[in-house]
Order: C-alpha cells, then sequence, then structure tokens
C-alpha cells in the first residue's frame, strides 16, 4: 500500500467514525444546527473549553442556550 492509498484509508476511516458519531446523536434526539459567530465569542468558547469548563464548544454553546431560555421562563 503507498502513502496515497493509506491516506485515503484513514479519511475514509475518520468518514466511518463521524457518521457513525452523528447517527448515535440523532438517536439521542439531538439536532445538527450551525451558527455563525464572531471572533471574539467563538474566543471565549475556545478559553472555557481549554480550561476545562466544557468538553466542547457545543457544550459551552448548549449550556449558554438554556441557562438564558430557564432564566426567561423563571421569570415569566
Amino acid at each position: 500500500m503507498n502513502a496515497e492509498e493509506r491516506l485515503a484509508e484513514l479519511a475514509a476511516g475518520a468518514q466511518r467514525r463521524q457518521a457513525k458519531r452523528r447517527d448515535a446523536l440523532r438517536q439521542k434526539g439531538m439536532v445538527q444546527q450551525n451558527v455563525w459567530l464572531s471572533g471574539s465569542t467563538r474566543s471565549l468558547l475556545d478559553q472555557q473549553v481549554e480550561t476545562g469548563r466544557f468538553k466542547s464548544r457545543a457544550a459551552a454553546i448548549e449550556w449558554a442556550l438554556e441557562s438564558v431560555f430557564a432564566q426567561e421562563k423563571s421569570m415569566s
């Protein structure tokens, strides 16, 4: 197997793993939602992930949204 074939094999494996992960998330009732963020917001998210407060940007965004909506709900 040459280097080009090995690279193609690795890429295919990565695609399979990603598809498997997405399927598992869908089975949990999750949906994917893409959003545009400013650079400063992304930096804030990255800082929180780097310090270990959140496992990922997605986890930080989900926490922030849930917090805002929970606050609004408790005020109404």
